[in-house]
């Protein structure tokens, strides 16, 4: 009988090190702000050249795990995986993903809401109040014709109601899956809230009056009602516009 053997891949020193490294952080070991060894220091301790650490220090650097200051050094850096994948959002501008975009939206957020109803805090609800009423301002200061500026804050205080439905699961993956996926849903949102504000003006609705669901939905968490909750999330989501 024949045995299938695999080749032993070979793994660099800077790999290694950048392995190392990487656990170190990842478990809390140098905490966020902690200075790291100097390079030499480093490379002394692994028993490399100060190159082969630097590369490991530009890998981490590259995930937002370190930065370093000029003069000073490298330091741990809290991470956020927004910034992350803000940087990789060109990847995921595809125009096709907007057709997945409203199925992904039900699944995520309105399970975020559900376990919001369950878990948020006084402070969760509170700083979901002050995110609703900033985009509640901001609609009563709409003047048409809509400028690009206008409609970007509009965008901007939608997204950051949403964000904070999501932090209020208190699942952290839920929320990086919310991060990852902000590209598309802004975008979304962006031609959404547009085609809303001229249909409100066409029927002579004010624009607070038209997004009302901000505010009800405060009310259903308030009131930890997840039917009318989701019915809210479902109505503002499902909302039919011309891509």
């Amino acid at each position: 009988m024949s045995v299938k053997i695999q080749k032993i891949e070979k793994v660099t020193a800077g790999e290694q090190i950048y392995h190392s490294l990487r656990k170190n952080i990842v478990s809390h070991q140098w905490r966020e702000n902690e200075k790291l060894p100097s390079e030499m220091e480093l490379a002394s301790s692994f028993g490399v050249n100060r190159l082969t650490v630097r590369t490991a220090l530009q890998r981490l650097a590259a995930l937002g795990l370190v930065e370093t200051r000029v003069g000073d050094g490298t330091y741990v850096k809290k991470f956020e995986f927004s910034e992350y994948i803000d940087a990789a959002q060109d990847l995921m501008d595809d125009p096709k993903l907007m057709d997945d975009i409203c199925e992904f939206r039900k699944l995520i957020e309105v399970e975020c809401a559900r376990l919001a109803i369950l878990r948020a805090t006084e402070e969760d609800i509170e700083e979901l109040q002050r995110r609703c009423e900033k985009h509640d301002h901001l609609m009563l200061s709409i003047r048409q014709p809509l400028e690009q500026e206008q409609l970007e804050q509009l965008v901007q205080s939608d997204m950051d109601f949403h964000e904070q439905i999501c932090w209020m699961s208190h699942n952290t993956l839920y929320s990086y899956c919310f991060a990852m996926a902000r590209p598309t849903i802004r975008r979304y949102v962006s031609i959404n809230l547009r085609q809303r504000l001229e249909g409100w003006e066409k029927k002579d609705v004010s624009a607070v009056e038209g997004d009302f669901r901000h505010r009800a939905i405060v009310k259903t968490i308030q009131d930890r009602d997840f039917e009318e909750c989701r019915r809210l999330y479902l109505d503002m989501i499902d909302y039919n516009i011309e891509l």
